[in-house]
């Protein structure tokens, strides 16, 4: 019942530190069903993919990269780092057949929906590249990670047909990416599939060397100048491993350092917090929010930001919003609640965990409001605001008690929030097992919520689109 569930994808668990990606597993019973095909069969992938018990027991995960910037830029899709050095060291066949596990499940999904400019990685073995889900997944811009076996050299023969189907699929628009190994030779000339590549993917301990830094100037001169080789370095624990790679000139980032804010401290914001929730109380007390034009008035910051709001593509107006009065209407108190109960979030100088933790808060939030739509007795506003209000006390280095009790939230909310009590508890805790992919939980909270596997799936993505929109025009 769950089978479509068990595939979502998770986003980044400030809770558990060990694993920035979802807690992701495949059960044994789809490796011994991958090793009974590869020596039984005939070579039949699609046959061997079909059978519908082994692909319901794959959990994928999606894990977020981190840009120079240090917001986030993409994400990798794939099996998590631990259960992918178990898949390399298997034989060709069977890691075709998790290949084709991932493939066929991304193949299925309006990735392009939520991803927006964001850059899409997917890990696949070297050995499927002729894979036939590849075609609809490169179409919607997905790019390729190539990964090679951690253990021996590949023949020239395989390299050769390896470098030509890669030049292929390059010249054709696709962008292909290398795990770099590191017995792999340090001169970079003398690999031939490296002039193929756009992205090269370093783990943190293989980098970490003295000549790392010529190393990666060595790559940065493959290719063509326009479009200079990108390098990401995975596998990065602690913000100084960040910090360390960035000196170094690495682009792209990823690991569990995400979760860490590095120093403990609380966030500064372009945003005055007390006058969002002084407005925020006038709107509990007043449900007529037209007194709100004279009030955002003495704030040129957030009447800026109201008018932007207004005017974005999310609230479809076809005349432009001039007038803060007008905004206040187009908008309308829930919107209005809504977006100014976000802003809260809005910090000045973020850094990657506050880019972070800022998108997870408002995707937790839609995914709330979307799942509990239907739902009888429980109002669409108290589950966002559930949503969003849940990490706040991370963000701002506050007791979350004392930040409820500032707002005057509802005492359903409160109850939530702070004694983990009541219906919007339970969506809350559902939100919170789709992030870090606890299937047990999921499937717990969803059978007593009366919720779908694919309603969850469906709102999930809806939710990380409209996070991705908000973040972009409060950055704005």
């Amino acid at each position: 019942m769950l089978g479509l569930l068990r595939r979502l994808f998770g986003g980044v668990d400030t809770d558990k530190k060990e694993d920035v990606s979802a807690t992701v597993a495949v059960r044994a019973s789809a490796d011994k069903a991958a090793e009974t095909r590869s020596e039984n069969e005939s070579g039949n992938i699609d046959a061997a993919s079909d059978d519908k018990d082994t692909r319901d027991s794959a959990f994928f995960c999606r894990e977020v990269l981190v840009g120079r910037d240090q917001k986030i830029v993409g994400y990798e899709f794939g099996f998590p780092q631990h259960l992918q050095s178990s898949i390399m060291e298997k034989r060709v066949r069977v890691r075709q057949y998790y290949d084709d596990l991932l493939l066929r499940h991304l193949a299925g999904l309006e990735l392009d929906s939520f991803l927006g400019d964001r850059l899409a990685l997917v890990e696949i073995s070297h050995a499927s590249l002729k894979h036939p889900s590849l075609a609809v997944l490169l179409y919607r811009k997905v790019s390729l990670l190539l990964s090679f076996p951690e253990t021996g050299v590949l023949d020239a023969r395989t390299l050769a047909e390896i470098t030509a189907i890669a030049k292929q699929l390059r010249d054709s628009g696709a962008r292909i990416g290398l795990k770099w190994q590191s017995h792999w030779p340090r001169k970079a000339a003398d690999f031939p599939v490296l002039p193929q590549a756009d992205f090269i993917q370093v783990a943190w301990p293989d980098c970490a060397d003295p000549d790392c830094a010529a190393f990666f100037s060595d790559l940065r001169r493959i290719g063509v100048p326009s479009a200079p080789m990108k390098l990401i370095v995975g596998g990065l624990q602690t913000p100084d491993d960040f910090w360390q790679c960035y000196r170094l000139g690495a682009d792209y980032f990823r690991g569990v350092f995400i979760n860490n804010r590095g120093k403990n401290r609380g966030t500064k914001s372009t945003i005055n917090r007390l006058r969002v929730l002084q407005l925020l109380n006038g709107l509990r007390r007043d449900p007529d929010a037209s007194h709100l034009e004279e009030e955002m008035k003495q704030d040129p910051v957030l009447s800026y930001r109201l008018l932007a709001y207004a005017n974005s593509p999310l609230l479809g107006m076809t005349d432009k919003v001039t007038h803060l009065g007008r905004a206040v209407t187009v908008i309308g108190r829930d919107n209005l609640y809504r977006w100014l109960a976000s802003l809260l979030f809005n910090v000045n100088d973020p850094n990657y965990y506050e880019y972070a933790l800022t998108e997870q808060a408002l995707a937790r939030a839609a995914l709330m409001e979307r799942l509990g739509k239907n739902a009888s007795g429980v109002k669409p506003d108290a589950l966002f605001l559930t949503g969003l209000f849940s990490l706040l006390d991370q963000l701002m280095n506050n007791p979350l008690e004392e930040l409820v009790t500032q707002v005057q939230l509802a005492a359903d909310i409160q109850l939530a929030l702070i004694r983990r009590e009541g219906v919007l508890a339970r969506f809350l805790a559902l939100a919170e097992a789709c992030e870090r992919m606890d299937p047990e939980t999921i499937e717990q909270h969803a059978e007593a919520l009366g919720l779908s596997s694919r309603t969850i799936s469906l709102a999930v993505f809806d939710a990380l689109s409209w996070a991705h929109a908000m973040t972009q025009l409060n950055e704005a």
